[in-house]
């Protein structure tokens, strides 16, 4: 926001007011006169003094933190590698700034004022920015004096969201109360012209976020930002390489493109300017926090602007009826009408299941009255808070998001920011979810925005969203299937039935409400489901995540091996048993870490509601004991899998890039030859890796449009037996470390001329 223009607006027209001799004009100054409120941050104190002390005359001009952020901006707009700034580029350089009155014809009138040339340097922009100040007070007046139609000075807090929506500002309703508690210090309900531009000031002081907005940017920021050095000694800067996952970690994943361009633009030196980009870049530029808050808000705007891009029909009705209204000046507040049916249009085009619990939740973020579902209606704007408010919380409630965070930070052990695969398939199974790792690699290629191989917290919470979607599409079905068609509710009776088909079993939980024996809406049965999912929690980690199909082979094989029927297995029993999977320790350093694995295993039976487990320190494990013992062995065959293969990628020199795009190739080439020779998909908690047959190979190369000779295709299957672990000749197969061999090699030999081939597809 334009900090610095603001706090000289609310100087100018408070020194006005202060030659006033009236009791009305002594009544602004002491009510412009704003104390911080307790517990404000000491910008906004800093602010505030200021503005007091231009007020009482006590100081002139901008403050030295003014023209540093002035300085900071001019930089990014200048030509790079000079000093000046050329004058087309000083529009962007104003919005950048946060300023809004930017029309071409009075910049370029307050321009001339200042020079007649195209390009300026800094000391030139200060003197323009004290004229463009006094401009825009006067533009602010003008806006002012339209909204006040009884002349009495003063605007009503409902016409005070028009007023600063007509300015060019986006003021959450969040936001505005919590400018307005710093501002409007009498409570009387009105904010007079001088009030409104220190109103302005705190508004823009945080580029317009809420406090807990500043305190998740200022959280993402520390994460990424690094020590500065020299004359920044002392500071958290921020690189421009890591902008992007900064601000992604803020606003969702909609936003990557956006800020990935801009991060690309900065960290080339380029700055953002226009008008020389053939020139060539400087030296990229670190950013502090409050710079930070600039490109927050642009991402903000810039989310704005794809919103009226992507719900054209509804902008345009809005600005019709917005005109329409403006004609009559019935209600300044409103610019649409926007039902909450229509708004449901809206989510399940962007694949939002519309739940009462989320829309109200965030109604009370960016609806100022009480929300009616049959009567209420949104303005545009009103609009994009919600839909901004929506992304950034993924669906989810807060509560809901918060509880998401706390799980992911307990999972994320090296404290990194992100999960492996083998994290996130832990910590899905931690929140009921059975997955195999083969599953969460498949959804980690799907929601890895910066390509990194692992998940931060906004892919961890995408993946999470497409995970509830699954599950509220499952709800949609069952409501579908068994609702009443008059009432267009669940009959109490058949609920029982409903709940069981979703895979809760009795006995069930109260119904949230205390709406025992009556019908069931479609969000009541969703509020009834999530309420007996901490019982379907208990259940799953009982299982481990192990899929029935996995413990009927467990409890099998168990059964096979506890020879004396007696409900337990032996120390010797269980080393059968670990042969059998391949599990079993070979030496007597791994037969003691196997022993207080049992332990371990028998806390996690009891921790998911196991209560006969046996006693700790005894050789002999009961059956759910095993089961997470066989967890705790399975995750290590996994890790060690995944350890190979990061060596392999090394030696063969992948990026993990790469790696996970052959890793997709060889999953999808597995599952198709499995098809074409008839397999049933093998459960793949307890088999062996992925294998790809000799002829899986064969068909995979021709796939890519590669004309194979008999003399390639002799070199290509002897290649593949080579890297077959087992030496099977005819039936040869490979792992996907061997596959990852095999790529190499038909890359690195430019087999059958793929090079020319994979060129030419891309």
């Amino acid at each position: 926001g334009a900090v610095a223009g603001q706090s000289a607006v609310a100087r100018e027209d408070l020194g006005e007011d202060s030659r006033d001799d009236s009791g009305a004009g002594r009544s602004t100054l002491r009510r412009s006169a704003t104390l911080p409120p307790p517990g404000a941050d000491p910008g906004l104190i800093e602010l505030l003094e200021n503005i007091a002390a231009r007020t009482e005359g006590r100081t002139e001009g901008f403050s030295e933190k003014e023209i540093l952020r002035m300085q900071t901006a001019f930089n990014r707009f200048k030509i790079p590698g000079e000093s000046d700034l050329y004058a087309e580029d000083l529009f962007g350089l104003l919005s950048y700034l946060g300023h809004v009155m930017t029309h071409k014809e009075g910049v370029q009138e307050v321009l001339r004022e200042v020079t007649t040339y195209d390009y300026m340097d800094f000391g030139e922009f200060l003197s323009f920015m004290e004229k463009f100040t006094a401009y825009e007070r006067e533009e602010f007046r003008k806006k002012f004096d339209e909204f006040d139609e009884d002349g009495s000075g003063e605007i009503s807090m409902q016409e005070l969201r028009g007023l600063t929506k007509a300015l060019g500002f986006m003021p959450l309703r969040q936001m505005i109360h919590e400018a307005i508690e710093v501002v409007d210090q009498d409570s009387n309900g009105q904010l007079n012209f001088d009030e409104l531009c220190t109103f302005l000031a705190v508004y823009s002081h945080r580029e317009g976020f809420t406090r807990r907005e500043v305190s998740e940017l200022q959280r993402q920021f520390d994460r990424f930002s690094v020590a500065g050095s020299g004359l920044q000694r002392g500071q958290r800067l921020l690189p421009p390489e890591a902008l992007s996952d900064a601000l992604v970690q803020v606003f969702g994943l909609q936003v990557t493109a956006f800020t990935h361009a801009l991060g690309e633009q900065l960290a080339s030196g380029q700055g953002l300017q226009k008008s020389t980009f053939d020139r060539g870049g400087g030296e990229p530029e670190l950013m502090n926090f409050n710079e930070f808050l600039i490109f927050a808000r642009k991402v903000r705007e810039n989310e704005h602007q794809v919103c009226c891009e992507e719900n054209p029909q509804l902008l345009s009705r809005a600005q019709a009826k917005k005109e329409e209204e403006e004609f009559r000046r019935a209600d300044l507040d409103s610019s649409g009408g926007i039902s909450e049916a229509e708004l449901c249009k809206v989510l399940l085009k962007k694949k939002y299941t519309p739940l009462r619990s989320v829309i109200d939740e965030i109604m009370e973020d960016v609806y100022d009255e009480p929300w009616d579902p049959a009567e209420s209606e949104l303005d545009f704007d009103e609009f994009f808070d919600f839909l901004l408010v929506l992304s950034r919380r993924d669906g989810f409630l807060r509560s809901e998001m918060e509880e998401l965070r706390r799980v992911y930070e307990r999972f994320d052990e090296d404290g990194s920011g992100e999960v492996s695969a083998m994290e996130c398939a832990a910590l899905f199974r931690h929140v009921g979810y059975r997955v195999t790792l083969e599953d969460i690699r498949d959804h980690v290629a799907e929601v890895d925005a910066n390509g990194s191989g692992q998940l931060d917290f906004r892919e961890f919470l995408r993946l999470m969203r497409l995970y509830r979607e699954k599950e509220l599409a499952k709800i949609q079905a069952a409501f579908e299937t068994s609702r009443d068609r008059s009432t267009n509710k669940i009959p109490a009776g058949i609920l029982p039935d409903v709940l069981r088909s979703l895979g809760n079993d009795p006995p069930y939980p109260a119904r949230p409400g205390g709406r025992e024996g009556q019908q069931a809406s479609f969000d009541e049965l969703v509020d009834f489901v999530d309420a007996c999912r901490s019982e379907f929690v208990k259940k799953e980690r009982k299982k481990a995540g192990f899929s029935d199909e996995d413990l009927e082979h467990f409890e099998a094989v168990y059964r096979k091996f506890d020879t004396n029927k007696n409900g337990r297995i032996d120390n010797k029993e269980l080393q059968n048993i670990l042969k059998e999977f391949g599990w079993e320790p070979k030496t007597r350093e791994e037969q003691e870490v196997l022993m207080r694995k049992i332990d371990q295993a028998r806390a996690l039976a009891r921790e998911a509601g196991v209560t006969d487990v046996g006693e700790d320190g005894s050789p002999n494990i009961k059956f759910w004991s095993f089961v997470q013992l066989a967890r705790m062995l399975r995750t290590e065959c996994d890790k060690a899998e995944e350890e190979k293969i990061l060596a392999v990628q090394k030696e063969m020199r992948f990026s993990e890039g790469e790696t996970e795009e052959f890793r997709q190739v060889f999953r999808v080439w597995v599952r198709r030859m499995r098809e074409l020779e008839g397999h049933a998909q093998d459960s793949q908690q307890s088999k062996g890796p992925d294998e790809l047959s000799r002829d899986g190979v064969r068909r995979l190369v021709r796939s890519l449009g590669i004309s194979v000779s008999p003399a390639n295709a002799a070199l290509l299957d002897a290649e593949v037996q080579s890297l077959d672990e087992e030496g099977r000749l005819e039936g040869a197969m490979v792992k996907f470390d061997g596959f990852l061999r095999l790529m190499r090699w038909l890359l690195d030999t430019d087999f059958a001329g793929i090079n020319d081939v994979a060129a030419a597809q891309s």
